[in-house]
């Protein structure tokens, strides 16, 4: 079963991310749900050891990625500071898993740079 590369995985969470489709408070849209093909399973695969799906993460690596996602996160409605807080979560979100595919031996410095986007105010 070939796995999901790192360019694979970082292409589908940058696109949902520019499209405003990612909910860290929603299980079936947070980063491991966009991984997921915006399911919740990857919600229960989180005991260790665990592979998920065709694209190989662990139990370990959606718990690791989900931290980084949400260890700063504001309310989307509540909070002026929200999608700084959400860059900065996908930021680091972002970094594990290009340390998990680091450590599969993939070449994963050729992605480009996540940069920030501006939303469109109406």
């Amino acid at each position: 079963m070939k796995k999901t590369t790192y360019a694979q995985a970082y292409n589908l969470i940058i696109d949902a991310y520019f499209k405003d489709e990612i909910n860290p408070g929603n299980p079936f849209f947070c980063f491991c749900g966009t991984l997921c093909d915006n399911t919740h399973a990857w919600y229960g695969s989180r005991m260790s050891g665990y592979h998920y799906g065709s694209h190989g993460y662990t139990g370990d690596d959606f718990v690791r990625m989900e931290k980084a996602l949400c260890s700063n996160q504001r309310n989307k409605g509540n909070d002026p500071h929200y999608e700084d807080s959400l860059f900065n979560g996908m930021c680091a979100a972002l970094e594990v898993l290009k340390e998990i595919h680091r450590s599969r031996g993939e070449d994963v410095d050729s992605v480009p740079e996540f940069t920030k986007r501006q939303l469109q105010t109406t």
